[in-house]
C-alpha cells in the first residue's frame, strides 16, 4: 500500500516553484495595473480636481453676478421716492387744471404743464443717479397704442458722464422734451432731440420698456409700484446707435390711474464691464453672457436658472464678453443641459468651427420678487469655458500616471522572473535531500545559505520528533484542563468514530439519560470507538437544542436548559476526516446570559430597560412595521411624596406595583420598559385599530386604579400615573418622535389633570414648541421696541369721510409675525403688561407723527382687558400726549371681559377724556354684560358676523338685534371687516354708524385717505349723495 502510494505521488504533476512565483507576481502586477486604470478612470482625486475647477469657475461667475445684481437693484432701480414725487407733481397739475389722466395729449397745455412740473425732480434725480439716462414718458390719451403715432409727451435726459456730477450740468443733454421746458432748464439739446418721444407700436421690442410696466399697472391696480418695475431688453433708446438696458416703473395719479412710466437707462457696454472674460481664462478662451431665460418646460419659479436633469433650457443672450461665445450662440440664444455629473454644459452651434463642448455655470440675477408680474423672466449671468481648457490639469495628471504605471509593470515582471529562477534552484537541491532521507534515521539537511530555506529544513527535522509525541501529549493536556473536555475524530473512509478519555463525561451533561452509560461501556483508559452511524445518531438526538454562537461555534443544552456543552469541529483538507472538541461551558454560558439579562432589564422591576426597549421597538418598526401601534409614556404620580413620607423602600414597592400592572395588562400586546425612576414606556403593536387600543387602555387604567399598597401607618396608597399616548403611523413613524409626542401628551395630562390618559395633540405641541423656541425673540422684540404701527381708517356710514383710525400692531420679527403670536408668547411668560405699555406708548407716538394726515381724527388703540397701566405710565402718557388722549378710544375685546378691569378701564378713559369701545361684539358670551359694565361709547360688530352678511340671513338677524340693542343705549356701532360692495350695502341698510375694512381702506404706516370712489359709493348707498 505504501509503495503504490509512493508511485502515485511520483507520477503527480503540478505547478513548479517558478510558475508559483512568476505567475502570481505577474497576475498581481496585472491586477495592480487594472486597478490603477480603474482607479484612474473613476478616481475621486481626478474627479475632485475637476469638481474643484468647476466650483472655482462657478464661484467666479456667481461673484460677478452678485456685483451686477447689487448695482442693478440698489443703485439703478431704487427710485421709488422719485416716482412718488413725480406722481405728486402730476396730481397737483391735474388738480389745478381740473383734469384727469385721460386728458393728457401730446402738445397740449396740460401735457406741457405736467412735464414742466416734473422736470426739476427728474433733473435732480439725473444729476445724482449713476445712470446713462432718465426718462418720463406720459400716456397719450389720444394715441392708439397699436400704431406708432407722432410720439408721447416726455422728458428724456441723457447723462454723458454718469460717474461724475458736473456742477454746471454740461454732461447732461435733453433728448426729448417740450422746447419751453428745455429753455427753462437751460440744458443743451441732444443732436437727436425731439419734442415728443416716438414709440413703436405696442408689441414690438423697441417699446416694451414703456408698455410692459404700463399694462401691468393697469392689470394689477392694487399692486405696489415697487412690484411693477420692469427691466427691459437692450434697445437703442436715444437713437444714438448705442444699446441700453432700461428699468421702468409706472406712475399713478391720486385716483390710481396710470399716467405714464418713469425709468432709467444703462448702456450695455457699461454693464458688460462688470464681467471681463479674462477673469475666467487668462488665455482669453472664456466668455460671459448676460441672458434671460423663462419658465417654459416646467421650470420652477424658485428653482434657479440652471437646467434640470434631462431637461435642456434655452437662454436669450442680451450681451456677451469674450470671443469664444460665438461658437455656442446662434441667432441670439443658446441651449444648455446637465451632463451625467450634474454640471451645466453647452454644445457648439451647427455653424461653429470647433466641436469642443463648453462647461457652463449660470448665476441668477434676482431682479424680481415672486409677486412681480414679470417674475417668470429670470436674468442670469452665464460663464462659458471649453471643457478641455477648464479640466486640463486633471487630464494631464491622468496621462502621466498611466505612463508611470505601465513602466512599473514591465520592470516588475523582469524582477519576478529573475527572483523565481534564483530561488527555485536552491529549493530543488533541498527536495533532492528530502527524497533521499530514511524514515528510520535522524533527518539532516545541507545548509543552502538562504535563511528561509534553511529554516524550512530545520522545521522538517523537528517535525519528525514532534509527531511521535503529539498523540500522548494531547490526552495529557486535555486532562490538565479544569473543565470537562474531550476530543473526537470521525473517519469517513473507514466509517468509524474515535474519542478520547472523558468524552462521555462531557457529553453526558446534555445527552438523554442512559446514552452516557452505553458509551462508557465501550470505553477503556485510552478512549473508545463507535460506528460512525451510531456516533452521528448521538449528535442528531440533540438537534432541537443546538444554538449557534456569533463566532460560528455551536452550543447545546440539556432538556432543562441548565447545562451547556460547546462543540467545535474542523474538517481535514481532503475532507475524509472531521476532528472535534467537546467542552463543558455551563458556567461561561450562565454568566454570559445573566450579564445579558442585567444589561437589557431593569434590576428593580425586571422589565426591559431604556436601551433594550428602544432597540426592540426600532427593530420592529424597521423590519416588520405593524399596521397600527401606540406608544404610551407613563409617569407615576405621588412617588416623591411616598419617598419623602415613608422612605425609598416604600417608593420601590410603589414602582414595582405599577410595573406589575403594566406587565399583566400588556403581556403579549407589545413591549414595555422602565426608563427612569418613575417613568415607563409601552409600545402596543397587537391592536388592530384605535378602538381596540382604547379598550386596552381602559382595562389598564382600571387595573391601575384598583392597585393599592398599605403603608406602615395603615394609609392606603393608590397607584396612580399620568399617561400620554401617540399613535403609529398617524402621529409619527419613528421611535424618537413617537416617544417625544407621547412624552409631551403625558406632561399635558400631568399639568391639567393628574392620573389621566391623554392623546397627543399636534396643535398643542406646535403651540408649546412655538412658545419654547421663541422666548428670546419676544424679549428682543420688547427690549428693542421692534414694532411698527399701521393705521386703518374708520369712516362715517353716511358721508364716507374718515373720522377715526385704528392702530394695528405690526411686529418686525419674522418669527413673531402677528399680534396674536406676540400675545401668546407674552401670556406664557407673564409679560402682557409690557405689551400693554408698548401698545399705548407706541401707537400714540406713531399717530402723533401723522396728525396732519389724520386731520384731527380719533385714534382706536387695542388694550388688553386683563392688564392695567401703572400710575407712572398714566402720568407719562398725560405728559407726552395730553391733547391727543382726548381723541383716544380704548378698544377692548368682548371675549376678554372682566368686571373688575371694566371699572379700571372706564375710569382711565374718563380721567383722560377718552372713550371706550368693545371689539368683536357678538363673538362671545359676554356681550350684554360687557355693555352694561363698560358703559362703552362704541361697539364693533365681529368680522364673523359681517362676513357674508349680504347673503346670510342669520347674520343679518344677529346684526339687526345687536345694532338695535346698542342704539337703544346710545352706543354707536362700527361694522368691521367690510370687504365687498355687497357687504357694504347690507350693513349700511342695517343702520350701522361707521364702517371699517379692506374695501374702505387698507392699513398703512401713514393714515390713508378714503378713495373718492368709495366715498361716493357710501353716499349713494346711504342716500346722501348730492
Amino acid at each position: 500500500m505504501g509503495l503504490e502510494t509512493g508511485k502515485k505521488r511520483g507520477a503527480r504533476r503540478g505547478l513548479t516553484f517558478k510558475v508559483l512565483v512568476v505567475v502570481p507576481f505577474c497576475i498581481a502586477l496585472a491586477i495592480q495595473g487594472v486597478m490603477c486604470v480603474a482607479v484612474l478612470a473613476g478616481s475621486e482625486t481626478l474627479e475632485q480636481m475637476e469638481t474643484d475647477a468647476y466650483d472655482l469657475f462657478s464661484e467666479r461667475v456667481s461673484s460677478r453676478a452678485g456685483y451686477l445684481e447689487n448695482d442693478m437693484i440698489f443703485r439703478w432701480s431704487d427710485f421709488d421716492v422719485v416716482v412718488d414725487d413725480v406722481g405728486g407733481d402730476i396730481d397737483s397739475v391735474l388738480a389745478a387744471h381740473g383734469a384727469s389722466a385721460t386728458d393728457i395729449a401730446t402738445g397740449s397745455d396740460l401735457s406741457l404743464a405736467v412735464i414742466d412740473a416734473s422736470a426739476d425732480d427728474l433733473l435732480s434725480f439725473a444729476r445724482r443717479a449713476e445712470v446713462d439716462g432718465v426718462y418720463l414718458v406720459l400716456a397719450d390719451g389720444a394715441v392708439d397704442p397699436s400704431s406708432e403715432g407722432d410720439g408721447h409727451p416726455a422728458l428724456y435726459i441723457r447723462d454723458a458722464n454718469p460717474k461724475v456730477d458736473v456742477a454746471n450740468g454740461s454732461d447732461l443733454q435733453l433728448a426729448a422734451c417740450p422746447i419751453s421746458v428745455a429753455r427753462r432748464l437751460d440744458i443743451a439739446l441732444d443732436s437727436q432731440w425731439s419734442a415728443a418721444f416716438p414709440l413703436a407700436a405696442e408689441g414690438e421690442g423697441q417699446s416694451a420698456f414703456y408698455y410692459r410696466p404700463l399694462r401691468a399697472a393697469q392689470q394689477y391696480p392694487d399692486a405696489d409700484t415697487s412690484d411693477l418695475g420692469y427691466w427691459g431688453r437692450p434697445v437703442d433708446l436715444g437713437w444714438t446707435g448705442t444699446q441700453s438696458v432700461t428699468y421702468s416703473k409706472p406712475v399713478r395719479d391720486a385716483a390710481g390711474n396710470v399716467v405714464g412710466v418713469l425709468g432709467v437707462e444703462v448702456r450695455l457696454d457699461r454693464i458688460a464691464s462688470f464681467f471681463p472674460y479674462l477673469d475666467l481664462n487668462e488665455g482669453g478662451n472664456g466668455s460671459y453672457l448676460l441672458a434671460v431665460t423663462g419658465e417654459d418646460g416646467g421650470f420652477a419659479r424658485d428653482g434657479g436658472v440652471s437646467p434640470a436633469a434631462g431637461q435642456p433650457r434655452t437662454y436669450e443672450v442680451l450681451t456677451a464678453t469674450g470671443a469664444s461665445q460665438s461658437l455656442y450662440v446662434e441667432d441670439g440664444s443658446f441651449e444648455s443641459s446637465l451632463d451625467e455629473k450634474g454640471r451645466m454644459t453647452v454644445e457648439p452651434s451647427e455653424a461653429a468651427s470647433s466641436a469642443a463642448r463648453a462647461a457652463a455655470s449660470a448665476a441668477e440675477i434676482k431682479l424680481y420678487d415672486s409677486t412681480s408680474p414679470f417674475a417668470s423672466e429670470h436674468w442670469a449671468l452665464v460663464g462659458l469655458e471649453r471643457e478641455d481648457d477648464l479640466f486640463s490639469a486633471a487630464h494631464l495628471l491622468s496621462e502621466n500616471l498611466m505612463k508611470v504605471f505601465a513602466a512599473s509593470i514591465v520592470v516588475g515582471i523582469v524582477v519576478a522572473v529573475l527572483t523565481a529562477w534564483l530561488s527555485s534552484s536552491r529549493l530543488r537541491h533541498l527536495m533532492g535531500e528530502v527524497r533521499a532521507a530514511s524514515p528510520e534515521q535522524p533527518i539532516s539537511f545541507t545548509p543552502t545559505g538562504i535563511v528561509e530555506v534553511d529554516e524550512l529544513s530545520e522545521s522538517i527535522e523537528l517535525l519528525g520528533s514532534e509527531v511521535a509525541s503529539a498523540a500522548s501529549r494531547l490526552s495529557q493536556i486535555l486532562k490538565l484542563s479544569d473543565r470537562s473536555i474531550a476530543a473526537f475524530e470521525c473517519n469517513l473512509a473507514s466509517s468509524t468514530a474515535t474519542y478520547t478519555d472523558g468524552f462521555f463525561d462531557a457529553m453526558g451533561l446534555v445527552l438523554p439519560p442512559g446514552t452516557g452509560e452505553q458509551g462508557a461501556a465501550r470505553e477503556d483508559s485510552l478512549g473508545g470507538a463507535l460506528p460512525l452511524t451510531a456516533f452521528e445518531q448521538l449528535f442528531q438526538s440533540l438537534c432541537p437544542r443546538y444554538e449557534q454562537e456569533p463566532d460560528g461555534r455551536w452550543i447545546v443544552s440539556d432538556a432543562d436548559g441548565r447545562r451547556w456543552v460547546r462543540i467545535v469541529t474542523v474538517e481535514s483538507d481532503d475532507r475524509t476526516r472531521v476532528f472535534g472538541l467537546v467542552e463543558d461551558v455551563t458556567d461561561e454560558i450562565a454568566t454570559r446570559r445573566r450579564i445579558e439579562h442585567e444589561r437589557d432589564h431593569d434590576v428593580l422591576t425586571g422589565l426591559l430597560n431604556r436601551r433594550a426597549f428602544e432597540q426592540a421597538v426600532t427593530e420592529r418598526l424597521a423590519d416588520d412595521p405593524p399596521a397600527f401601534g401606540v406608544m404610551l409614556m407613563l409617569d407615576l404620580d405621588n412617588l416623591k411624596y411616598i419617598n419623602d413620607t415613608y422612605g425609598h423602600d416604600w417608593g420601590d414597592h410603589y414602582i414595582k406595583a405599577a410595573a406589575s400592572v403594566i406587565e399583566r395588562t400588556f403581556e403579549g400586546e407589545g413591549f414595555f420598559a422602565r426608563i427612569s425612576g418613575d417613568e415607563f414606556l409601552v409600545f402596543v403593536d397587537r391592536c388592530a385599530d384605535a378602538d381596540g387600543a382604547y379598550r386596552l387602555f381602559d382595562a389598564f387604567m382600571r387595573a391601575l386604579d384598583t392597585s393599592v399598597l398599605e403603608a406602615p401607618d395603615a394609609t392606603v396608597l393608590k397607584v396612580r400615573a399620568s399617561v400620554g399616548v401617540a399613535f403609529y403611523p398617524e402621529d409619527a413613524v419613528d421611535f424618537s418622535h413617537l416617544r417625544e409626542y407621547a412624552d409631551f401628551a403625558m406632561y399635558e395630562a400631568k399639568n391639567h389633570r393628574k392620573g389621566a390618559l391623554l392623546r397627543f395633540d399636534p396643535k398643542s405641541h406646535e403651540r408649546g414648541a412655538f412658545i419654547l423656541n421663541n422666548k428670546e425673540d419676544l424679549n428682543r422684540l420688547l427690549d428693542e421696541n421692534l414694532i411698527d404701527y399701521h393705521f386703518q381708517p374708520i369712516v362715517d356710514a353716511r358721508m364716507g369721510e374718515a373720522v377715526a383710525y385704528e392702530a394695528l400692531m405690526r411686529p418686525q420679527l419674522p418669527s413673531i409675525a402677528t399680534p396674536d403670536r406676540v400675545l401668546l408668547l407674552a401670556r406664557s411668560q407673564s409679560k402682557l403688561y409690557r405689551v400693554e405699555h408698548l401698545t399705548f406708548f407706541g401707537a400714540l407716538e406713531a399717530f402723533a407723527k401723522h396728525e396732519d394726515a389724520a386731520c384731527a381724527a380719533t385714534l382706536f388703540v387695542n388694550s388688553i382687558a386683563t392688564q392695567r397701566l401703572s400710575s407712572d405710565d398714566e402720568v407719562e402718557l398725560q405728559k407726552r400726549f395730553g391733547p391727543l388722549l382726548r381723541r383716544l378710544v380704548i378698544e377692548i375685546t368682548e371675549s376678554d371681559y372682566s368686571r373688575e378691569m371694566s371699572l379700571y378701564k372706564e375710569g382711565l378713559a374718563r380721567r383722560w377724556g377718552a372713550r371706550l369701545a368693545i371689539d368683536d361684539f357678538g363673538s362671545g358670551y359676554n356681550g350684554e354684560t360687557s355693555l352694561l359694565d363698560y358703559h362703552a361709547d362704541f361697539v364693533k360688530l365681529d368680522m364673523g358676523i359681517v362676513s357674508g352678511i349680504d347673503v346670510a340671513r342669520d347674520h343679518q338677524d344677529i346684526a339687526r338685534n345687536l345694532i338695535g340693542y346698542a342704539h337703544d343705549r346710545g352706543i354707536r356701532v362700527i361694522a368691521e371687516g367690510v370687504e365687498t360692495p355687497s357687504e357694504l350695502k347690507a350693513v349700511i341698510g342695517l343702520g350701522v354708524d361707521y364702517l371699517q375694512g379692506y374695501l374702505i381702506g387698507k392699513p398703512a404706516a401713514t393714515p390713508p385717505a378714503v378713495p373718492a370712489d368709495i366715498q361716493e359709493l357710501i353716499r349713494t348707498l346711504a342716500g346722501t349723495s348730492c
